[in-house]
């Protein structure tokens, strides 16, 4: 579930990329929290029974962690703009190394050597694609640094969001509380879209409520530290699209620091199965 997220993000941020150079970013993301809302709402409207799943347990958390997502999104599409698409989401790909550290420490989930050896591979991997003496790692390289910390804290927070309520009820407070905000700043964004231009406008809103719908249900499911290597997968989807959509260049750091990333998922993903088999075959006895 977080593999396909990964690959919905990645090109959903080539979308906001194309559209934000276009536009703005702020116009790309106002659209997208209000078709989020809109779908929310055409969901209250057809299915009475879904109306009981605004109600949170943990109203604070949930505005909390929906206004903290609101705020990365507006920072990684501006990063996109500046930066880049593959330099951005490399950087950016170091946040499942500061959610292990956030999930340690706030939601005290279990953290073994090897699991967070795991994590450092892939991390050093991302390290090899940007390499710290190239002209990446400029004054405006701490813009992607700063949405991979927001979005970081934001998986941890829903998480923590999931033990007293449903992944339904936390893409709902994401969507309204985008949605509020959105409004807030609305005139003075807004301008007329081009008739060409809608379709794709339709097509990032889509890829944004599936996403956000992916991830939350994958934190439901999993301990965060469990499943922020295969999040790893959004560089390279997105490496992919920026080289062939945006033409930027690809070298073999890149390759290199790719494979790693990959490396690091999948193994982390037999891992966890395996430390699973072992748990139930100990159960069964």
């Amino acid at each position: 579930m977080m593999l396909i997220a990964s690959l919905v993000f990645a090109t959903q941020d080539g979308l906001s990329r194309f559209l934000a150079e276009k536009y703005s970013v702020a116009l790309t993301i106002i659209l997208r929290f209000w078709a989020l809302a809109a779908g929310i709402f055409l969901y209250f409207f057809l299915i009475k029974e879904s109306r009981s799943y605004i109600l949170s347990k943990k109203p604070i958390l949930q505005i909390l962690r929906s206004s903290i997502l609101v705020a990365e999104i507006f920072v990684t599409v501006y990063s996109f703009t500046i930066v880049g698409l593959v330099a951005t989401s490399a950087i950016f790909s170091s946040y499942p190394l500061l959610v292990v550290i956030f999930s340690y420490f706030i939601l005290r989930e279990a953290l073994t050597k090897l699991k967070l050896a795991i994590v450092v591979v892939g991390f050093l991997g991302v390290l090899i694609i940007v390499r710290p003496s190239s002209d990446v790692f400029q004054m405006h390289s701490v813009i992607p640094l700063i949405g991979a910390v927001l979005f970081a804290l934001y998986g941890v927070l829903t998480r923590m969001a999931s033990f007293s309520d449903s992944g339904y009820t936390s893409l709902i407070w994401t969507g309204l509380i985008g949605a509020f905000f959105s409004t807030l700043i609305a005139p003075f964004y807004i301008i007329p879209i081009e008739k060409s231009d809608i379709f794709w406008m339709l097509i990032l809103c889509i890829l944004g409520i599936i996403g956000h719908f992916l991830l939350i249900k994958a934190f439901e499911f999993a301990e965060a530290v469990v499943i922020q290597p295969f999040a790893y997968f959004h560089l390279v989807f997105a490496g992919v699209i920026g080289v062939l959509i945006f033409n930027e260049s690809i070298t073999w750091p890149i390759i290199l620091g790719s494979s790693l990333v990959i490396f690091a998922g999948i193994y982390s993903y037999f891992l966890d199965n395996i430390a699973k088999d072992l748990k139930n075959e100990k159960f069964e006895k």
